[in-house]
C-alpha cells in the first residue's frame, strides 16, 4: 500500500518548555510481560517510566515504536518521552539509567529530538529475526534466548515459503486473536532464511523479516507455520494458498517468543524507498 495510505496523524509542535527524548533500548523479555504496561505483569516501558521518574522527578509516558509480546526480546526498539526537565543533557539519560534499571534492560543511545520526530508514526520500516537452534547444541546460556528444534527444516523449501510473503498482502491468516488493527494489510519489504554461528561455533538458523507494521502475533504465526509445513514437505504452493484464504485455522503453530528479536527500526525514507518505487511503477 502507498506511504499515503498509512493512516499516520499529523504531527504536533511540542508546546513550549517541552523537550523530547529518543531512546533506542535493548532489553531480555523473558521476565516481563511484554513492552506495554500491563495489569497482570510489569512491562518493560513501565519500569524505565518507573526510573526517569526516579532520576527527574517527574512522571513521563514512554511511546515505543512498536510493541513486544511477553517474552520476545529487543535489540533495537526506540521510544521517545516528552518532559519539562531542562537541565538533563539528553545523552546523560542513557548513562544515568544504566545505573538504575536491572541489567536485562539497557539504553544503548539517547538524545534530544525536536517534534518532527515520532518514535511511531515517524517509522518507516521495522525489522524483526527469530534464531532457533539445534536442541543437542544448546546451552545454557541459550535458555529462552533462542528456540530449538530437533533438526533443522530444508532451508530452501523454508525460502521458497518465505518469498511469498514479500510485497504487500492480508495476513488474516497469520494474525492471532484479539488483534485490534483496523487493516489487516501490510507491507512487506524482506522475507528470508538463512544460517549464520553463533559465538559457541553452533549453527544457528534464523529468520528475518522487516515491513511497515505486524499484527499480533504475525511473526511468531509465520515462523511457526513455515516450520511446521516443511516438516510436513508441503510444496510453496501450499503456502501462498494458505496466506491467500485468510483463514486462521489453516495456519500451522505458533513459535514460541523467545526466539524473537525486534532487531532493528528505520526512520529514513530511502531505506525501503524502492518499496514505494515499485507500487507505482
Amino acid at each position: 500500500m502507498p506511504r499515503t495510505d498509512w493512516r499516520r496523524p499529523p504531527l504536533a509542535p511540542l508546546e513550549e518548555g517541552i523537550r523530547r527524548i529518543r531512546m533506542t533500548v535493548a532489553y531480555d523479555g523473558q521476565h516481563y510481560n511484554g513492552w506495554q504496561r500491563q495489569t497482570n505483569g510489569i512491562g518493560i516501558s513501565e519500569r524505565i517510566e518507573q526510573e526517569i521518574q526516579n532520576m527527574i522527578g517527574e512522571k513521563v509516558k514512554l511511546v515505543g515504536s512498536g510493541r513486544t509480546d511477553s517474552g520476545v526480546h529487543a535489540f533495537g526498539q526506540v521510544c521517545h518521552f516528552d518532559t519539562f526537565n531542562q537541565r538533563i543533557d539528553g545523552k546523560v539519560f542513557a548513562i544515568a539509567l544504566n545505573r538504575m534499571l536491572p541489567s536485562d534492560i539497557r539504553i544503548l543511545e539517547s538524545r534530544e529530538v525536536d517534534g518532527t520526530f515520532h518514535s511511531r508514526y515517524t517509522a518507516m520500516g521495522r525489522k524483526y529475526r527469530y534464531y532457533i537452534k539445534l536442541e543437542k547444541e544448546m546451552t545454557p546460556f541459550d535458555v529462552k534466548q533462542v528456540a530449538k528444534v530437533r533438526k533443522f527444516s530444508d532451508i530452501d523449501l523454508l525460502n521458497a515459503y518465505a518469498v511469498y510473503i514479500q510485497g504487500t498482502h492480508d495476513f488474516t491468516t497469520f494474525t492471532a486473536k484479539g488483534d485490534k488493527s483496523l487493516s489487516r494489510w501490510r507491507d512487506i519489504y524482506e522475507s528470508y532464511w538463512a544460517y549464520e554461528v553463533d559465538r559457541f561455533g553452533s549453527k544457528v538458523l534464523t529468520y528475518t523479516i522487516s515491513g511497515n507494521a505486524f499484527l499480533y502475533k504475525m511473526i511468531r504465526s509465520l515462523v511457526g507455520s513455515m516450520l511446521e509445513f516443511a516438516e510436513k514437505g508441503f510444496d510453496a504452493s501450499v503456502f501462498k494458498e494458505v496466506l491467500e484464504s485468510h483463514d486462521r485455522k489453516r495456519a500451522g503453530r505458533t513459535a514460541p517468543p523467545w526466539g524473537l528479536y525486534f532487531y532493528a527500526i528505520s526512520y529514513d525514507s530511502e531505506e525501503y524507498g524502492w518499496f514505494e518505487e515499485q507500487k507505482h511503477e
